[in-house]
């Protein structure tokens, strides 16, 4: 009876999944649900308990809730839309997409409809948690992003004032990770960066792992924009240029662009 009260009844949705578990006080185990039950971590309780899988490696789950992290992301951000999800995340498996996982979702109460509808309010708890419980060796993802609806909005060509405000409201997410998208110049052209770690032993440098640039400062800004809209998925795009090359992220970035064009014209 209690599972069919919508969360936000039972829990508050403010707060992220898990807020009621309680810690010991000693060094083992760390963390007890309202049962009694001692976690390893609030994502083991998750894990085990909320998803009902089960018992794998640290590693495997951890993989595996990076994954759930990235759909709640793209599925919260809103201006990520359908066909650019199964791209991006699925691989283009849209049986995947949209019967396993998105009917998965909708089934556990984190979305109101499959792929293509909003976070419950337990979905966004559970994002939030997620998010706040990476390791410290993961990219940071700032929660409550504003959307930049770069095809949308004003014009910035012509508003040097909300120009500058806009970009560097986007540049404060990104100026602390170690992967990166940063705006440049290269040979005098407008540009944009994809910067990786400070690589090296005696004078760690900064490595370039993609670059275009572009004819007109306000076309490479509209880029950055979108490029911002999709900061959690830098580290994996980061990855894609570290194991293929640069012109593999150019190609899978032009997909999903196109795609997002498919979508907004539905």
């Amino acid at each position: 009876m209690t599972e069919r009260v919508p969360y936000e009844r039972r829990r508050n949705a403010a707060l992220p999944w898990g807020y009621w578990c309680r810690t010991s006080g000693e060094e083992w185990p760390p963390l007890y649900d309202e049962a009694g039950n001692e976690w390893r971590s609030v994502r083991e309780y998750f894990w085990t308990a909320r998803l009902g899988m089960a018992s794998a490696s640290e590693h495997d789950r951890e993989h595996a809730l990076e994954v759930l992290l990235s759909i709640l992301v793209a599925i919260d951000r809103r201006v990520i839309g359908i066909e650019e999800k199964v791209i991006d995340l699925f691989e283009d498996s849209w049986q995947l997409a949209r019967q396993l996982v998105g009917h998965w979702l909708e089934g556990l109460g984190f979305t109101d409809d499959s792929l293509s509808g909003d976070l419950t309010p337990e979905g966004r708890a559970v994002l939030v948690m997620l998010a706040s419980t990476r390791s410290r060796q993961a990219a940071r993802i700032p929660i409550g992003l504003p959307v930049f609806k770069a095809t949308r909005g004003p014009d910035l060509a012509h508003d040097p004032v909300m120009h500058d405000q806009v970009m560097a409201q986007c540049e404060a997410f990104a100026a602390k990770l170690e992967l990166r998208f940063v705006r440049d110049d290269l040979a005098g052209r407008p540009a944009i960066k994809l910067i990786g770690p400070p690589e090296g032993n005696n004078v760690p440098l900064a490595r370039t792992l993609w670059s275009m640039d572009f004819p007109r400062r306000y076309e490479r800004d509209r880029v950055y924009r979108w490029l911002v809209d999709r900061i959690d998925r830098w580290e994996t795009w980061a990855e894609r240029a570290r194991r293929h090359g640069a012109q593999a992220l150019t190609d899978h970035l032009l997909r999903l662009r196109f795609a997002q064009e498919a979508d907004d014209a539905q």
